[in-house]
């Protein structure tokens, strides 16, 4: 039972529980103790900034309210009943203010900046120094995407304590001592990684700022649009900063259960691409002999339904991920009703078992035992799922890369309550959590996780709109390839060449104009209403940021649909009560709200019966290593287009284990030769000390033509 504790705080008594921080139980009071350094989700306070400086009876100074906890019978006063206190935070502010420029008209913190708020309520309304203030060289690139402006940096230490503490990836420090103290680069070298944006939103000055974002907007000018991001199957919450109907910043909305207010860089500023060059505005139609023409939307219909009953039947769907449920049971819909039942290309398969082990991701970093399956980075696959195993970690928990196999595991973990397994999409993940028996332990559970932001939503609506078994048809007479995910998929565009006629639907012009017969206009996830289903299976809104420049999905499908007989709705609200009674269990769409619940666990299904075993796999080389080709997290199409995200993209490597690297006399660094299926690529060898020998991995991009097995030597 959790004990409580009585203090007073500007003589309001309150009881909290023992331990907690004296700035959250000055807010349990109603009373407010103004912080800069202090963020709970850095981790334990360290009282760099001063600012929450207070009056603790018994004790002969003010004392750093962040880094003291609440004690029985304590008495505190803060500035608001303490003169001490009043002028310890005053000059705490004077002090901060000696060398920090005037130039809040021209910072990009201007009207969001706690140094303006707090100088306004607790600061001297004029200055009593008559010196030049320092000056530095400013901005400074410390990456193509964060401009550092070292004059306004009040050393609170949030950056180089997220850096250090949260994305553990130890690239921002403060240099030097005392009053020539500043924040670096490690060895200056550009600040890369997943998470790297979210220290220009810890930063309580402009310090740190967006390059995007520099001089685009002031907050007068702007509105926030509260969605999710559809960038991967995380599903973080994300405020999108708009002006003038363009999207110009996205930014955090924490929430807790899903991603603690975190956002991966491809989060962040991937929405660049909704200004690229090559977005396609009007639909394209082939024209024999003379390529691609513009067509009217009237005109584009007419072929579209002219395609669709040409193939007769013999049609098949493939799709990207990124389809809202209700556009993707519009389509299937049309397709499965109007037209007959054909086949899809469904993104990814469901294990529907992972239900019975559902729990919110926040659980990972309680947990007491992380098991990953596979060797596919984590980070590449779900970002925000990678800083809940590193806070586990931090936590105490003990992190284990493990194969296929669960027994050995089962007896090492039997005892522990919170164990949490995370795998990806060709991993075991249900039947793994099923052997160690988590479904009987409340605080363990299994996470799956999937390629595609809303790969599991789109499969269940696709299932949703028809309980007629898809055909394969032979040959294919219509393929259509929904978004630019399944336009830029290798085997989609072979499966293209097979087909008698394509019709596409793609934002770029770059990815399908080249072989289909008719394009439509496509759109981002932050043009659209609607709704995803995470890799919790938390179905969250998506709401639309930015008015596209074409109709979008569900406004022609349902135009489409009226010439095939099959009823519609435009409305994202109207589909998505056709199908909620199954799919959500008959939740209204407005209570899809901005701060989604988690549907609770499943009842574990039987024990499937075991499928026949495989075919004998071809023999392997002995010396020869399991290739894993990764999609890394900065690439698509949507990445391709921003070019200050280039420099994140992965560079030409291949990572192998410790182990395989020293029987090979490969060191880091070292240029090498990869070959299989007649292919060869040279290569820059890394060792990665988590990856299992017998095991290497690539980027997908940098992998073409190499199969599943590798023969690695030095060049």
């Amino acid at each position: 039972m959790t004990e409580l504790v009585t203090l007073t705080i500007d003589g309001r008594e309150v009881q909290v529980p023992k331990g907690t921080g004296l700035v959250e139980t000055a807010l349990a009071a109603g009373i407010e103790i103004p912080v800069f350094c202090y963020e709970p989700r850095l981790g334990p306070a360290v009282g760099a900034c001063r600012m929450c400086l207070c009056d603790v009876e018994g004790l002969p100074k003010p004392m750093a309210a962040c880094t003291m906890t609440a004690q029985d019978g304590m008495v505190v006063r803060t500035a608001l009943t303490s003169e001490k206190a009043a002028e310890a935070q005053n000059a705490t502010l004077e002090f901060l203010l000696v060398n920090h420029p005037l130039d809040c008209p021209v910072c990009d913190k201007g009207g969001e900046c706690p140094l303006q708020d707090l100088t306004f309520r607790y600061g001297p309304g004029s200055t009593r120094m008559t010196f030049s203030k320092r000056t530095f060289d400013k901005p400074i690139p410390i990456s193509p995407l964060i401009a550092l402006d070292r004059e306004r940096c009040i050393l609170c230490y949030r950056c180089t304590r997220f850096s250090e503490s949260v994305s553990e990836d130890g690239q921002l420090v403060a240099v030097n001592r005392g009053a020539q103290s500043m924040i670096a680069t490690f060895g200056d070298e550009p600040y890369r990684g997943p998470f790297t944006g979210n220290v220009t939103e810890l930063c309580p000055v402009g310090a740190l700022t967006s390059t995007q974002y520099r001089f685009e907007a002031r907050p007068w000018e702007i509105q926030h649009v509260p969605s999710v991001c559809g960038l991967c199957p995380v599903g973080c919450n994300v405020d999108i900063t708009i002006r003038e109907g363009k999207v110009k910043r996205v930014q955090s909305r924490n929430h807790p259960e899903v991603d603690a207010g975190w956002l991966c860089d491809k989060g962040r500023y991937a929405f660049a691409h909704l200004h690229a060059d090559d977005r396609i505005v009007d639909p394209l139609k082939r024209v024999r002999r003379r390529g691609l023409g513009e067509v009217s939307w009237d005109e584009a219909l007419d072929e579209a339904e002219r395609l669709i009953r040409a193939a007769e039947g013999r049609i098949v769907t493939a799709l990207s991920g990124s389809e809202t449920v209700e556009q993707a049971y519009a389509l299937a819909k049309l397709l499965r009703q109007g037209v007959g039942a054909h086949d899809a290309l469904l993104p990814e398969e469901v294990d529907y078992d992972i239900d019975a082990f559902r729990l919110p991701l926040s659980a990972i970093a309680e947990a007491q035992a992380v098991v990953v399956l596979g060797s596919e980075p984590v980070v590449e696959r779900a970002p925000i799922v990678d800083l809940w195993i590193r806070a586990a970690r931090r936590n105490g928990a003990e992190v284990v890369t493990a194969a296929a196999s669960g027994r050995k595991l089962a007896r090492r973990l039997g005892d522990l309550e919170r164990v949490v397994v995370v795998g990806c999409a060709d991993d075991p993940v249900a039947a793994f959590a099923r052997q160690l028996r988590l479904h009987e332990k409340p605080g363990s559970g299994a996470f799956h996780l999937c390629e595609t932001a809303n790969g599991r939503g789109v499969a269940d609506a696709w299932a949703a709109a028809s309980d007629e078994e898809p055909t394969n048809p032979e040959p294919i007479g219509l393929l259509i390839v929904s978004g630019d995910e399944a336009a830029s998929n290798p085997d989609v565009r072979a499966l293209a060449e097979k087909a008698e006629s394509v019709l596409a639907t793609t934002m770029f012009h770059g990815l399908a104009v080249g072989w289909a017969d008719l394009v439509l206009p496509g759109t981002s996830y932050l043009e659209r209403d609607g709704t995803y289903v995470n890799l919790e299976g938390r179905a969250q809104r998506l709401r639309r940021a930015s008015i596209p420049p074409a109709p979008d999905e569900l406004a022609w499908i349902a135009r489409l649909a009226e010439r095939f007989g099959v009823e519609v709705s435009p409305y994202p609200s109207v589909v998505f009560a056709e199908l909620s009674e199954t799919l959500f269990g008959g939740m209204p769409f407005g209570e899809v709200g901005e701060r989604a619940s988690l549907p609770p666990r499943a009842t574990l299904a039987p024990r499937a019966a075991k499928a026949p075993p495989a075919a004998e796999p071809s023999p392997v080389p002995e010396a020869w290593l399991r290739l894993d080709a990764y999609r890394p997290l900065f690439s698509g199409p949507a990445v391709e287009r921003v070019p200050e995200l280039q420099f994140q993209r992965p560079a030409p490597e291949i990572e192998l284990s410790a182990r395989d690297a020293r029987a090979r006399g490969i060191g880091s660094g070292d240029e090498v030769i990869v070959r299989s299926n007649g292919t060869s690529a040279a290569l820059r060898a890394r060792i990665a000390r988590e990856l299992p020998a017998g095991t290497v991995r690539i980027a997908r991009e940098h992998a073409e033509g190499l199969r599943t097995h590798v023969e690695v030597t030095p060049a």
